[in-house]
């Protein structure tokens, strides 16, 4: 597995970040992707000095262009593609349905709906080609509505839909979202930074709470699962909505 390569998108921070550090740690050579230049290169830095290999690609994911841009530099730099994980993904608007503008609903299921669409396009023919595996990073809110979510519950809903019908399609791949549960990420600190007023009051101290009282485990937990599913998920899984803490995740790990 030392060869594998992957692609992350969303990868300068958070979730992305620790997932791209452990299957560095793994072997996989990876080519990361993300709006923000500086923190991708600090990371591909990091990478490559503990003797792992990386590269990075810069840009929106809902730029059909970026998306085969991110793609080719996989094969010009490693010579092929074994699994892509889709996880950028923005939260905003977080507002009620009657107060959020179109703008920011197109904005956001652009990067959480058409960017994985777009980059899973452009990595097909080469996913087929090694029997690869496509991980989309998606959110319980997929199946439980949030007050002042709308805009991200329905991109998760339709991420989840849409990853079922890619297993139907592809049969030649896995094609599995991921729930990596509620993390310690920039996403909930816009949650407690936003929510309030936006949010009906009980879920907004739900989350508010859940950081006063240390409950939000780091992103290296479900960024490990993440991995584990990234390098080794059986392909009878594929269609699954997968959640980052089930026993046959971690035991991908055994051995």
């Amino acid at each position: 597995m030392a060869e594998q390569v992957v692609i992350v998108t969303g990868a300068s921070r958070g979730l992305g970040a620790a997932t791209a550090r452990i299957l560095a740690e793994m072997g996989a050579r990876l080519v990361l992707n993300a709006r923000s230049e500086g923190p991708l290169l600090t990371l591909v830095d990091e990478i490559r000095a503990a003797g792992g290999g990386a590269v990075a690609v810069r840009g929106d994911v809902s730029d059909p262009a970026v998306c085969r841009a991110v793609v080719q530099a996989a094969l010009d730099r490693f010579g092929r593609l074994d699994a892509l994980i889709n996880n950028a993904g923005i939260i905003e608007p977080i507002a009620p349905v009657a107060e959020a503008s179109g703008d920011a609903w197109a904005r956001n299921l652009a990067i959480n709906v058409i960017g994985p669409v777009l980059m899973t396009a452009a990595a097909l023919p080469h996913l087929r080609a090694r029997s690869g595996r496509v991980i989309s990073v998606s959110s319980g809110a997929a199946l439980d509505p949030v007050s002042g979510w709308g805009a991200y519950c329905a991109a998760k809903a339709a991420l989840n839909q849409y990853n079922a019908v890619l297993a139907l399609e592809e049969p030649q791949i896995t094609a599995i979202t991921f729930r990596p549960g509620v993390v310690d990420t920039a996403m909930q600190a816009a949650i407690r930074r936003d929510g309030a007023g936006k949010m009906a009051g009980d879920e907004h101290a739900r989350f508010v709470g859940y950081f006063e009282r240390g409950e939000l485990p780091p992103p290296e937990r479900p960024g490990r699962a993440l991995a584990l599913l990234a390098l080794h998920a059986p392909h009878d899984w594929s269609g699954q909505f997968i959640r980052w803490n089930e026993e046959r995740v971690a035991a991908l790990g055994a051995g």
